[in-house]
């Protein structure tokens, strides 16, 4: 493509400008994980239990990835409510624009 975009550079005038200003080719989208958690509350119990699909050696394996951050689960509720506040201010910030 880089050869047919000099000779038309040299025939067209400002096709550079014209060449930013076009469309490029379609973004791929990224897939979204809705859910990554690995457990959930069992609804006839009413306790933690590990999804369907989600095997042991994987819930070791993130419990020790979380043991090995150091950081304690107060720390990351609130972690949770400065995020939340930060993403309310933000919102506010940018709504104050228009």
């Amino acid at each position: 493509m880089a050869a047919v975009d000099r000779i038309l550079s040299g025939c067209i005038p400002c096709y550079g400008m014209m060449k930013k200003a076009m469309p490029g080719p379609e973004k791929k989208s990224r897939k979204n994980y809705e859910n990554r958690r690995l457990t959930e509350v069992d609804p006839k119990t009413k306790k933690p239990r590990l999804k369907a699909g989600v095997s042991t050696e994987r819930a070791v394996e993130v419990l020790y990835m979380f043991e090995n951050t150091d950081v304690l689960p107060y720390q990351i509720e609130e972690m949770k409510v400065t995020i939340a506040n930060l993403q309310a201010r933000v919102k506010k910030l940018e709504d104050w624009q228009e």
